[in-house]
């Protein structure tokens, strides 16, 4: 039985987290929630398993008064909080451990331990590289879990070499890329003159670039479309941007759009744009799921060299690729594909095929399905020729143009 950790049903957001309660093959049981306090069928694990029935009974007996205070500092310990959750693991026969997020991985690291169970931990995006979430304790805990973990999973190359740094030895470390639902392979583009964007509105993904970009744009090409998707802290600045500019014939905001319809908007456009930064405050992308949706479509993408993008995108194959803050060049990019369908069309084919020879959400969730079944067979052999064979996966582009 395997204990996913981290579950998030959201409707909108984290797919990827989605798409491995659905589909890896194993049983499994999901916990939502954040460490201490899991929810598991809508109750309180550390609750429903805190104290034995003898400890019940007895505070059942006793004056509250004497009682309430001693028991509550007992349940909040670290021990107490331990026992719980190891016995809900033991309860529901649980064999492995799956934690979704670096520092959720930290957390149940000391209880897979107690437990005896081997943990493999699938860190995202934000848990390997903002600076402020990587405090020194957090830094600690990271090596404390890398050094018990059976495997830890990162998303992009460069999420890899972060991880290097931050501790965890490379026979444990294994590229794992998400893969973008079926549905997104049966689009069939209009290739009318429309960019696509799609994402959270926050710093890391500077969707104001974006439209600072395609207002260039529009300068030559005047009949074109943008189209951003989504929502966040950074949603209305950029509506107001598209006022001060003059941009509302142009610019359409149709808010957060629910994973299971989000590719209907794909047929509707002839590129895809994502401008993805490091902010000052230090962070990075995964590989974003975005980027490999709009490939499955039959979309050229055109996003800056960052974090996982360039492990997808290649360059005047599949897309464009500029660098971070050059605002001119996505421009000029977006006029290159607002201007011609035809070219469109053949990128957007080239990142098509290049998704389903490499990033399909069948080989990512078989390459996880794979190390669980390892980390069960306590076989580090095998995880150790998972995670080099992982280093191969995209490697090979002598079937495009």
């Amino acid at each position: 039985m395997l204990c996913l950790i981290g579950f998030d049903d959201d409707k909108v957001i984290k797919d990827f987290i989605r798409i491995h309660a659905e589909l890896l093959p194993c049983q499994k049981i999901c916990l939502a929630g954040a460490y201490p306090d899991f929810q598991f069928n809508g109750l309180n694990v550390r609750k429903q398993f805190q104290q034995p029935a003898w400890r019940r009974r007895l505070g059942n007996l006793l004056p509250y008064a004497l009682t309430s205070r001693r028991l509550q500092r007992l349940q909040n310990s670290q021990t107490s909080v331990h026992g719980a959750l190891v016995r809900f693991l033991q309860h529901q026969k649980v064999t492995s451990i799956l934690a979704e997020f670096g520092d959720a991985g930290a957390a149940i690291a000391p209880v897979a331990e107690l437990a005896g169970i081997p943990l493999i931990v699938h860190f995202h995006g934000h848990d390997a590289h903002r600076q402020s979430l990587l405090s020194p304790t957090l830094r600690l805990q990271y090596q404390t879990m890398f050094r018990s973990a059976a495997a830890v999973l990162g998303v992009s190359r460069w999420m890899l070499s972060a991880l290097t740094e931050l501790g965890c030895p490379s026979e444990k470390l294994i590229y794992n890329p998400y893969g973008p639902r079926d549905r997104f392979f049966e689009v069939t583009p209009d290739f009318t003159p429309t960019v696509l964007s799609v994402g959270r509105f926050t710093d890391i993904k500077a969707n104001y670039l974006v439209l600072m970009a395609f207002r260039q744009a529009l300068q030559k090409v005047p009949h074109a479309r943008l189209v951003m998707a989504g929502h966040g802290e950074l949603l209305e600045t950029c509506k107001t941007l598209a006022s001060v500019w003059g941009l509302q014939h142009a610019v359409e905001f149709p808010g957060p759009v629910e994973h299971a319809k989000v590719h209907e908007l794909f047929q509707r456009a002839c590129c895809f744009a994502q401008h993805s930064v490091c902010p000052s405050y230090g962070d990075g992308e995964g590989t974003p799921n975005t980027v490999l949706e709009a490939c499955a479509a039959g979309l050229p993408v055109v996003a800056t060299r960052h974090a996982g993008i360039p492990d997808v995108v290649i360059h005047d194959q599949t897309g464009f690729l500029v660098e971070e803050r050059d605002v001119q060049s996505m421009a000029m990019a977006m006029v290159r594909l607002l201007s011609d369908p035809l070219l469109c069309r053949t990128l957007g084919q080239n990142a098509r095929q290049r998704v389903l020879q490499h990033f399909t959400s069948a080989q990512h969730v078989s390459r996880l399905q794979q190390v669980i079944t390892a980390a069960e067979q306590r076989d580090a052999a095998m995880i150790c020729q998972l995670a080099v064979k992982s280093l191969q996966v995209g490697q090979d582009s002598e079937s495009l143009p």
